[in-house]
């Protein structure tokens, strides 16, 4: 019979433990428990049932850079992203991904540690059943362009600083004024809700015409 979990805590090494619980603290977390010495400290943090371990040890340990990250939903993105940027901490909003149909954001913590924030569900504006149609033909627009061998090209939607999107190109979309790009899969969902009068565009040369043209044969 399966072992029933009772309760997880996420542990990270920081080299600067006051730096981290001030980061911490603007995702909403709460200092329960702590303890120092003249060589080592650990804080706990809690909010809620999520509970994170900070240890930290004098002189700071020789670790190497692992690539450890941290995934936060919150039932109100918006709100904890303004409390960041307040704060004056460099936040990447990556758009809206199909698991965070509210919104997604990368930042760092003190430490250098990737920090993701989440919101499962979209605020309000779009419906759901339309985002959920537009999103599913761009998953099939991209699975035609991945049968074709997929695209060369990388993303083109950039973040809100200029930063350049790192994830392949799945999908080419254009509007009605004649601008076309290749994007990837959360960043076309992005376009396509805040765009008005965004499309999926063929990647072929053909287009509607060819299209009518095999029909009619």
């Amino acid at each position: 019979m399966p072992q029933r979990l009772e309760s997880m805590i996420a542990v990270t090494y920081v080299r600067d433990i006051d730096a981290a619980r001030a980061f911490y603290e603007l995702l909403g977390f709460r200092a329960e428990s702590a303890r120092r010495t003249e060589s080592s400290a650990w804080l706990v943090l809690r909010q809620g049932e999520h509970t994170i371990l900070l240890t930290c040890t004098w002189p700071p340990l020789e670790l190497p850079r692992l690539p450890l990250l941290f995934y936060f939903f919150y039932d109100d993105l918006a709100a904890v992203l303004g409390v960041l940027e307040e704060a004056g901490a460099e936040v990447a909003r990556l758009g809206h991904a199909p698991h965070a149909e509210g919104g997604e954001a990368r930042l760092a913590d003190p430490d250098g540690n990737t920090v993701l924030l989440g919101q499962r569900q979209r605020s309000g504006g779009t419906s759901d059943s339309a985002v959920e149609s537009k999103f599913s033909l761009v998953r099939e627009a991209a699975a035609a362009v991945a049968a074709r061998g997929g695209s060369a090209a990388a993303c083109q939607v950039s973040g809100p600083e200029g930063e350049p999107c790192p994830v392949a190109a799945e999908v080419r979309l254009a509007d009605t004024a004649g601008t076309a790009i290749w994007a990837c899969l959360a960043h076309a969902e992005d376009v396509l809700v805040a765009v008005p009068g965004a499309f999926v565009a063929t990647d072929e040369g053909a287009g509607i015409a060819g299209f009518l043209a095999v029909r009619h044969r």
